[in-house]
């Protein structure tokens, strides 16, 4: 059955219709597409966790993966799982647990933050890949824990607000 679920809280679709295929986003407004159908879920913690509990649809990890740019091998890093099961979830139609579809919904409200943050998405992928004193780490290492995805958001926010150190 390939409808969209629409969540009774926020009348915002939860699940596309039709999944798509992996292609790589050429424009920022590609990105901004991509993004726009899990936006309600930053904005709203009810509509978070009604689609976490409800699992969000295995193309949200192809959806991640064009956002990012990243490697399946480094989502299925990530997401704690091989990359043979990584891709079975890619090309199945089931709705994925509920501990995927809360890290994937995290990576992707970091994902928009960071564009917010920087402007760009390179320019946030290029800052993600380097040493950051702030949190004396490398961002990107830190994105397969929910509380590694925490420390790199609230760098994002401190940066917004010219708080460095």
């Amino acid at each position: 059955m390939n409808k969209a679920i629409k969540s009774h809280e926020t009348g915002v679709e939860a699940k596309r219709a039709t999944p798509r295929p992996y292609v790589m986003p050429e424009t920022e407004t590609m990105v901004n597409d991509l993004l726009m159908p899990y936006e309600a879920y930053f904005k709203s913690p009810l509509a978070k966790l009604g689609a976490i509990k409800q699992g969000l649809r295995s193309d949200a990890i192809t959806d991640l993966l064009q956002v990012t740019g990243a490697t399946q091998i480094d989502i299925a890093k990530w997401l704690d799982i091989t990359e043979p099961t990584l891709r079975k979830h890619i090309q199945g139609s089931r709705e994925l647990n509920r501990g995927l579809s809360e890290h994937i919904i995290q990576l992707f409200e970091l994902f928009d933050k960071g564009l917010d943050t920087f402007g760009t998405l390179d320019e946030f992928k290029s800052w993600l890949k380097h040493y950051n004193p702030g949190i004396d780490a490398i961002p990107f290492e830190l994105l397969d824990t929910l509380t590694g995805i925490s420390i790199v958001l609230n760098q994002l926010i401190r940066i917004d607000y010219g708080v460095l150190a």
